[in-house]
């Protein structure tokens, strides 16, 4: 039985209804109507997560006023029923559309997962960790076993057979040919002497010298005749294979082509990882055609996160994100004037990937799946549309972001956030890639 994350919000007492089926009703309906406004726009999936995670979220942010104002339709009292905007309510309604709306739509599974990994890293919410824990186990196990079909490697291809189906056989009336004995005897008496009345034999057997010889060719011509119509009726009919063959031809192409997409699509897992391994050995980036080895780590880590994203669909197990980490490892950590800096603080990362030349094809892409930053949003949004290159306020990135800008990440830790965001971001851009919906 699916659970229902609302109440599990009431249980821990996160919220106080007092016993009142009724209000419980009211949130429920809220909840519902949320996640059908999520299914249809899947691009809401991020701020809704990045809210529903921070206990800390202003009450002014444009997410907590949408939800409240879904709130207000179903329960027109409920400014005067709190002394404050309800945000622990709002959140808990939040997390339930969203779980909802994930377990019908496979990009929003994706968005999901990925965002809330990310913001409850910097989230106080040490009460709701089971509750967050058990949402994302639910929705991250059903996005693997998605992403099982598209990297799985069967030991076996199965074929199907060859779909052909033979023309049926061309039915004919044929009526055998038949000898004429009435017409074949009248000419073999006519042959045979003068008495005939079909060019008669003007000899009689009497006379053999002359009888027999014209006899011999009446009768030959008269028994070839006859022959000879009746060859004419045993010819064959012409028969016409080039409909039938033709047909055959496109059945052997169509099962052909058949088996090597299913060769390819069950090879495709298997070449997938064999590619992720040599690019990790390699460590090369395609996007800035330089090693990551001669990047500083942060911008080597940052870019790596982009480059897996465009090699890796957008329904990938929760393993990549591990691949990645330990891929990053492999890069070595730099010491400046003796220190260790294998650490940096947000705003500084935020910072450089908005103006390091290195990371403009990260700000290319950033730009095109994530809007200009209004209201709790993504990194992705402040990189992708620097208005300014000035660094931004602390105050700023927090209610953006969600982020506190003295927070401290390892280049293992940077990269994998933004590989998160990359493929949250994918899933409900709209990109080519194929959403998915269960009804």
């Amino acid at each position: 039985m699916e659970q229902e994350f609302l109440l599990r919000f009431l249980e821990i007492g996160a919220i106080d209804l007092k016993g009142d089926d009724t209000k419980l009703e009211k949130l429920r309906s809220t909840a519902k109507d949320l996640s059908a406004t999520l299914r249809k726009s899947p691009s809401k999936t991020t701020s809704f997560t990045m809210v529903a995670t921070d206990p800390n979220v202003a009450a002014t942010d444009p997410t907590i006023e949408e939800a409240m104002a879904f709130l207000r339709k179903q329960w027109e009292t409920v400014a005067y029923a709190f002394s404050a905007r309800p945000v622990g309510i709002l959140r808990a309604i939040l997390l339930d559309a969203i779980v909802q709306a994930a377990r019908s739509d496979d990009a929003i599974a994706v968005a999901f997962v990925n965002t809330a990994r990310n913001a409850l890293s910097h989230a106080e919410t040490s009460d709701e960790a089971e509750i967050w824990r058990d949402a994302i186990g639910e929705i991250e196990t059903k996005v693997d076993a998605r992403a099982e079909i598209e990297w799985a490697t069967p030991e076996m291809i199965t074929v199907d057979p060859l779909q052909y189906t033979p023309p049926a056989p061309v039915s004919t009336d044929y009526e055998a040919p038949t000898v004429d004995q009435s017409a074949l005897r009248e000419n073999i008496f006519s042959a045979a002497g003068p008495w005939g009345t079909n060019n008669p034999n003007p000899y009689q057997s009497s006379q053999s010298q002359h009888w027999a010889p014209e006899f011999a060719n009446k009768m030959s011509v008269a028994i070839a005749e006859v022959l000879n119509e009746m060859a004419e009726g045993l010819a064959p009919a012409p028969v016409d294979l080039s409909g039938p063959l033709s047909t055959l031809a496109k059945a052997v192409t169509a099962h052909v082509d058949k088996a090597l997409s299913s060769f390819s699509g069950a090879t495709a897992g298997l070449q997938r990882r064999t590619n992720l391994l040599w690019w990790k050995e390699a460590l090369y980036s395609p996007s800035a055609h330089a090693s990551y080895l001669d990047l500083p780590p942060f911008e080597a880590s940052a870019l790596m996160a982009l480059d897996l994203h465009q090699q890796v669909p957008t329904y990938s197990p929760a393993s990549v994100s591990a691949f990645l980490r330990e891929a990053i490892r492999c890069l070595p950590i730099e010491k400046e004037e003796g220190q260790y800096n294998g650490e940096r603080d947000v705003a500084s990362l935020v910072y450089d990937a908005r103006t390091t030349a290195f990371m403009q094809p990260f700000r290319t892409l950033a730009a095109q799946y994530a809007p200009e930053p209004t209201g709790r949003g993504t990194l992705l949004s402040l990189i992708g549309h620097p208005r300014d290159s000035g660094a931004i306020e602390a105050t700023t990135l927090r209610d953006l972001c969600g982020v506190d800008a003295s927070s401290k990440m390892t280049p293992s830790e940077w990269g994998t956030y933004l590989f998160r965001e990359l493929q949250s971001a994918r899933a409900i851009s709209g990109s080519p890639t194929k959403r998915v919906k269960k009804n």
